[in-house]
């Protein structure tokens, strides 16, 4: 397996029950072997936003081997946690939740936030 791999589906098992409000709470699930491999709203973190710049600025910086590079993971890693934290920001200034936001936050969950492979 490779690393970037083993990262997401460990970031999947540990971050499965955080603390942090859940913007999007009804999120599909694997199921059975084969379903698309889901990354809960948990495991957006801002440590696993930074993991991801580290893994990042690595590939750039120390180069690379062949064609077996994956980006998406940590891509979506950050982008992840930043919905989250532009998110948060925004209740925090405001009091209230940015509605549209959200909306387009659920949707990345739903369409972009899964483990490639």
């Amino acid at each position: 397996m490779r690393p970037t791999l083993i990262y997401a589906l460990a970031m999947i098992i540990g971050f499965g029950c955080a603390a942090a409000k859940d913007y999007c709470p009804q999120m599909p699930k694997a199921k059975k072997e084969g379903d698309t491999w889901y990354i809960p709203e948990a495991a957006f973190t801002k440590e696993a936003a930074n993991k991801a710049l580290k893994d990042l600025s690595t590939q750039i910086n120390e180069g690379v081997s062949g064609r077996d590079f994956l980006i998406e993971d940590d891509l979506n890693m950050i982008k992840g946690y930043l919905y989250r934290a532009y998110l948060a920001q925004h209740e925090k200034d405001s009091g209230s939740e940015d509605a549209d936001l959200k909306k387009e936050f659920c949707d990345f969950l739903k369409t972009e936030a899964y483990v490639h492979h």
